[in-house]
């Protein structure tokens, strides 16, 4: 769906097209539409400065997240489709060891691995992640902790 435009979000001579009407072709996931706010965003900021004459390709890898209640949320990026396969790293919620990580392929049924993320792969390429409570680039510094140890971590994939 929506209107097919070319690099410079531009479906027609002098005609530009933003957001989730925009069809574009993605250099890294191929053509396709997006409806998240950080998509139309980016995308109608550039095509307001093509239409001046800037001819700048969009390249941007939009983000959409959702804030479900006070305890649940998640921001993800890129394809996050259910028909590929995952691979999936989550931290302990409540403990931190003074040790090095603990790599499980099954937690134990009294554990709690609330925070983690998800890839979504296809043969060696990530093509998406979802990233279950961490927020706004909080992901990064997920392996150490302020210096007071590596968290406990959970490994699981998936094959479709």
């Amino acid at each position: 769906g929506g209107y097919v435009v070319n690099a410079e979000l531009e479906a027609r001579s002098n005609l530009f097209v933003a957001g989730d009407a925009a069809c574009f072709y993605d250099p890294v996931l191929g053509r396709r539409r997006v409806e998240h706010h950080d998509h139309a965003v980016v995308s109608g900021k550039l095509a307001g400065q093509n239409m001046t004459g800037a001819s700048q390709p969009y390249h941007h890898q939009s983000m959409f997240w959702s804030d479900l209640g006070p305890n649940v949320g998640y921001e993800a990026i890129g394809l996050v489709d259910s028909s590929l396969p995952t691979v999936g790293i989550w931290a302990h919620k409540d403990t931190v060891t003074r040790s090095e990580s603990e790599i499980k392929s099954e937690p134990g049924a009294h554990e709690k691995y609330e925070q983690g993320i998800v890839f979504y792969m296809d043969k060696s390429k990530v093509w998406g992640s979802y990233l279950e409570h961490i927020r706004q680039g909080s992901y990064r510094s997920t392996g150490n902790r302020g210096g007071r140890g590596t968290p406990r971590f959970w490994v699981a994939s998936q094959a479709v």
